[in-house]
């Protein structure tokens, strides 16, 4: 009979955290689970520490170095527990991690997802976080200012992935980004109260060039569903047939096209605005600039909807005007800013990043 969890775990070269990983694991207070791991061709003792563990409820899938997208679909593949949650193989979990999941989806079979609280762990002393909720609507847009949902967070149906796919290995930085959000864009989550649950290690990957092809890969993103529907594709599917909500719209326009967002750090501010108005559909767009100026009568400064109200109208113009001409692609963007870089480290990092494939 297969378990209820598969908790996936990704291991490469973490000898010294991935036996208290491992033991968080077996140390849940639910026990219908398996713990897949996937040696992702360590060079250190990882495996030897994993293996020494004994326990029926891991299985070990042994392959050459191919990366952390490569390593979770491995496990995936070989997950047979309904539910999958992550655990990267220098974090933690709370012992009552599982058993929390379990409470949700087994009263509210009908949410295949469900987010439980995290925290961070500095020099081995947890630190509980606050874990953003936007409302439904917004959950999408959100993403264009980070990511907020934490992967240990995450407990999905498994058939989420047999049914929208594995992570998607052209994003090698924001994979995690890229299938929440393809998640969140069709079903709801259940994000659960309580104590932190799990706990990721500050200080032991991330660096400054991880961090900014991070941001490339969420750019690539926000190019790829503009490009497929506009701006209502990066809306829940529940409001891409209807009227773009006032409040949707006004925090969509300042995200994508405010200068102080990482769209317009990377000079990518008019691209936007061209893809946007090749797609979008007009009448939309005007029946919510009605709604917005609507805001503006009623409020003398309402600084908020009057930046909005001018980016919109900077689509509408575009929209109504001559045929657009297509914009770039995302790849002739990203080599038009590394040559035009003044930075050395911009310019090393936009190249590493065309190298390893849009």
């Amino acid at each position: 009979m297969n378990p209820f969890f598969t908790v996936i775990m990704p291991l490469y070269n973490h000898e010294a955290y991935v036996g208290q990983a491992v033991q968080s694991v077996l140390a849940q207070t639910y026990g219908d689970f398996e713990l897949v791991v996937c040696n992702d061709g360590s060079t250190d003792g990882s495996l030897e520490i994993v293996d020494g563990f004994g326990d029926q409820r891991i299985r070990v899938i042994d392959k050459p170095n191919g990366g952390t997208v490569s390593a979770l679909n491995s496990c995936l593949l070989n997950a047979r527990g309904r539910y999958v949650c992550w655990l990267s193989s220098d974090d933690l979990y709370a012992p009552g991690k599982l058993g929390l999941h379990w409470t949700h989806h087994h009263a509210q079979p009908e949410l295949p997802l469900s987010l439980a609280p995290f925290g961070y762990l500095r020099d081995g002393v947890t630190v509980p976080d606050v874990q953003l909720r936007p409302e439904s609507p917004a959950r999408l847009a959100q993403f264009l200012e980070g990511n907020y949902v934490n992967g240990l967070s995450v407990c999905a149906d498994r058939r989420l992935y047999e049914q929208y796919g594995l992570f998607d290995s052209r994003f090698r930085y924001a994979h995690d980004v890229e299938r929440w959000y393809q998640f969140l864009a069709r079903h709801e989550a259940g994000f659960l109260d309580g104590e932190a649950q799990s706990f990721s290690r500050l200080g032991t990957s991330v660096t400054a060039d991880a961090d900014m092809l991070g941001e490339m890969d969420v750019l690539k993103l926000v190019y790829n569903q503009l490009d497929l529907g506009g701006l209502p594709g990066l809306l829940p599917c529940s409001l891409r047939s209807g009227l773009i909500a006032t409040d949707i719209l006004t925090m969509l326009c300042i995200r994508l096209f405010s200068e102080s967002n990482l769209m317009f750090r990377y000079q990518l501010g008019a691209d936007l605005i061209r893809m946007v108005a090749r797609s979008v559909q007009i009448s939309k767009l005007q029946s919510a600039m009605v709604a917005v100026e609507a805001v503006l009568i009623g409020s003398v400064r309402n600084d908020r909807a009057r930046v909005a109200l001018g980016y919109v109208d900077q689509v509408l113009r575009a929209a109504s005007g001559p045929e657009i001409e297509p914009g770039s692609s995302f790849a002739e963007r990203v080599c038009a800013l590394r040559d035009a870089a003044a930075s050395e480290m911009v310019q090393r990092v936009m190249s590493r990043y065309l190298r390893q494939g849009l």
